[in-house]
């Protein structure tokens, strides 16, 4: 849950309105296999990590920052979770609207590099995505199997 008080800037608790899951989630689509998590989840590495051993080649987080965190991190924690796992990640958003209580940051992406994103405005964005580039990366750069589990221990779910 985010947590968070930025002093002159937004406050937020989502742990008073919403409860956390029980376990990840990964769903096998017509598209291949999909890591599933939500806003505050980008933040952690371990879950993309538990997502890439699971078999996905993309997560999708939807999302909703404010334009505080979106303009400095928005981008930066889709970039990070995907160069770290070898995948891509999809991210959707609320637009903008400069009216109400809450602006949102907006700007849905789908990334490995960035291959689609919509600004701040109501858009629909489509894109394919190149599972093949993905295996070809693996192979080349295969990071996951030179971990040091000997030294750290990771979590290993069963999808």
């Amino acid at each position: 849950m985010f947590d968070a008080d930025v002093p002159g800037d937004v406050s937020f608790k989502e742990s008073d309105i919403f409860l956390a899951g029980a376990r990840p989630t990964i769903v096998d689509a017509d598209v291949g296999r999909i890591g599933i998590g939500i806003c505050h989840d980008i933040r952690f590495p371990e879950l993309a990590m538990v997502y890439r051993d699971g078999g996905a080649h993309l997560i999708c987080y939807p999302r909703a920052f404010n334009m505080s965190t979106g303009e400095a991190l928005w981008e930066l924690e889709q970039r990070a979770r995907a160069v770290d796992n070898q995948l891509y990640i999809a991210t959707c958003s609320p637009s903008r609207d400069s009216a109400g209580s809450y602006t949102i940051w907006g700007h849905s992406t789908l990334l490995g590099e960035i291959i689609a994103t919509s600004g701040h405005d109501e858009t629909v964005v489509i894109a394919e995505v190149d599972y093949a580039a993905i295996q070809r990366t693996r192979e080349s750069l295969p990071t996951f199997k030179q971990r040091r589990q000997d030294v750290y221990q990771f979590i290993d779910y069963h999808f």
